[in-house]
């Protein structure tokens, strides 16, 4: 059976109570009102007769019945009430009378005696009866006045308690339990039957099982988030160890490939060498991409802002592409607008990896025409990179997709073109993560064009100067004196074989302790450290060296490494390491950088 809505309980409620405090409040006010009023015309009609009995004291004393029976009428048309009313001397003898004397156990007669003086001598008494029937109808109405008067108030405040009740509790209540309802209704648990405290009640009891709910479901959440970053954190160490045992074998074989490409070899050799060198880089590429991705995606990758120049870094990223470019007959333009060498303040690997991916994916999918790189400004401050191809262009309901990992447009085209569709994902996030944004302009058939807008400092210095170096560098006569310290042997071959081949020479160590024994007994322009090694790693050997001796201070002193996370580059940086090769390395990088550090030309990189 559905209850009566709370505001109309309550409404009855205050009623009925009203009505009950109206009674009880009529009954104390009718007692009340009735003593007090009784002997108030008690006390008045007693102090109006004390005065009339002064008046007839000169009758009383001569005993004047006459005069005194004449004026007892009078009074008696003064008092309607008055029934009875007698005058006796001070020995009892009757002088005057008017009215018949009543039974002294009549209820409604007021009875009294008031005594008569002549000048402070009491000289008789007069005896009074009054009837009460006229003084009781008067304190009835007034008594039933004062209780109408009482219920009126009891009951407008009564009103103004359930009017300040209603819009200060009820409505807002209301309100409540037409959401509840509606919430009840919508998990299948109908409650409209209910009354609203009820149901309200019911409502606290759900809402405390649906906090314990959430304080368990948090707990879980908890767990798993623990478990994401364990899961996170082990992944990044997966990744880290793949990255250093990927690039360790890599450097072997890019490193025993450029050797082979120096030497005097058969027509046929040298086209497999050409072909395992493509493939190799191919590869390495690839697992760069997937690498990279993964340090992204787990949150491994920061930004490490630098002032650079940025025109130059661009010439760069061209060169690398000019015999890609030549084999297919491609026009590789480069369009410069800053006007030459303006310094960009940005991180310059990541930037340079954009421009990369962005150059090396559109000369892939470019079989005829041109490939042009632009810089301009971005106003009010900041970098446009533009990169424009002729070749496939991308059909319109495929260019958001692109953007995503490990997506092409389809399994023939990944055949076709070649590649895992890491590129363009891993230079979005890259660019997002310095701030900057990618955009896509494509036509099938006449190309594509992939703008970078990067939000960084531009300026452009009075002199262009290269870097000066922060190390000493020692010079020989006979060849600069290197100190390869490496324990992986054929990575040791490779390395002190392009070295010799460039003029260097090269005193080889397998661990740390090696080398700071080399370092206490040689001399030597420049140190290469690997980091990773038995015995004594890379970075404990720095820290050593550091303190040897006045050469150990300021011998130049750089990592050359499989271990290329942030987090290992920022260690090698803290130790004292001056720079950074990451392996597999390059011939002509490595020498660039030696010679940045030692200030010698040995060879040509041709050679």
């Amino acid at each position: 059976m559905k209850q009566l809505p709370l505001w109309l309980r309550y409404m009855l409620s205050v009623l009925a109570l009203t009505m009950a405090l109206s009674f009880i409040a009529g009954e104390a006010v009718r007692s009340f009102e009735r003593n007090y009023l009784s002997e108030r015309m008690d006390n008045q009609i007693r102090a109006n007769f004390s005065a009339l009995t002064s008046a007839l004291s000169s009758d009383v004393l001569t005993k004047s019945s006459g005069a005194l029976n004449n004026k007892l009428a009078l009074m008696a048309e003064h008092y309607p009430d008055l029934c009875y009313i007698s005058i006796v001397t001070e020995g009892g003898v009757e002088i005057g009378q008017w009215g018949d004397k009543p039974h002294d156990d009549n209820p409604m007669a007021l009875n009294f005696i008031n005594p008569v003086n002549y000048r402070d001598i009491r000289v008789g008494d007069m005896q009074i009866s009054m009837s009460k029937k006229q003084m009781l109808a008067d304190i009835e109405l007034h008594v039933e006045k004062m209780r109408i008067y009482t219920a009126v108030t009891l009951l407008v405040l009564g009103l103004m308690i359930y009017l300040i009740s209603q819009k200060m509790v009820f409505s807002p209540l209301s309100k409540i339990n037409q959401r509840l309802i509606e919430v009840a209704d919508q998990e299948g648990h109908p409650r409209e039957h209910l009354d609203e405290i009820t149901r309200l009640s019911k409502s606290v009891d759900d809402l405390e099982f649906h906090i314990e709910r959430l304080k368990f479901r948090e707990l879980e959440l908890d767990h798993a988030r623990e478990q994401a970053v364990a899961a996170n954190m082990a992944k990044s160490q997966f990744i880290a160890t793949m990255s250093h045992e990927i690039r360790t074998p890599m450097n072997a074989i890019l490193g025993a490939i450029d050797i082979l490409k120096e030497e005097e070899l058969p027509e046929q050799c040298e086209t497999l060498t050409n072909m395992a060198d493509d493939a190799a880089h191919l590869l390495l590429n690839q697992l760069n991409d997937i690498l990279d991705y993964s340090k992204i995606d787990v949150g491994a990758i920061k930004i490490e802002e630098k002032e650079f120049d940025v025109t130059e870094m661009a010439r760069g990223v061209m060169s690398m592409f000019e015999k890609s470019a030549n084999a297919k007959s491609l026009q590789l333009r480069f369009d410069d607008r800053l006007n030459h060498h303006v310094v960009a303040k940005t991180d310059e690997g990541k930037l340079s990896q954009v421009m990369t991916n962005l150059v090396g994916n559109a000369i892939k999918f470019t079989q005829f025409g041109e490939v042009e790189l632009m810089l301009s400004h971005q106003f009010p401050n900041g970098l446009r990179i533009q990169v424009r191809d002729s070749g496939i262009g991308i059909e319109p309901e495929y260019q958001n997709l692109i953007f995503e990992p490990f997506t092409q447009k389809d399994a023939t085209f990944s055949r076709t073109y070649g590649g895992v569709g890491m590129g363009l994902a891993i230079s979005k996030r890259l660019v997002e993560l310095m701030g900057g944004e990618i955009k896509l302009e494509s036509h099938v058939g006449l190309g594509s064009e992939f703008t970078v807008l990067l939000p960084c400092e531009l300026h452009y210095p009075e002199e262009y100067e290269p870097a000066t170096l922060s190390r000493k560098a020692f010079r020989s006569d006979t060849g600069t004196a290197i100190l390869l310290v490496e324990d992986n042997a054929a990575n040791q071959l490779i390395a002190r074989t392009m070295l010799e081949r460039a003029g260097f020479k090269v005193t080889t160590a397998n661990n740390g302790k090696e080398a700071i024994n080399a370092v206490e007994k040689d001399e030597f322009a420049l140190v290469l450290m690997d980091l990773q090694m038995p015995e004594m790693d890379g970075f404990t050997a720095c820290e050593t060296i550091r303190t040897l001796n006045e050469q150990g201070r300021t011998l130049p002193i750089l990592a050359m490494t499989a271990n290329v996370s942030e987090k290992d580059k920022a260690k090698c940086k803290e130790v004292g390491m001056d720079d950074f090769l990451a392996k597999p390395v390059n011939k002509r990088t490595m020498i660039d950088v030696i010679e940045n550090w030692t200030g010698k030309k040995h060879i040509s990189f041709d050679a």
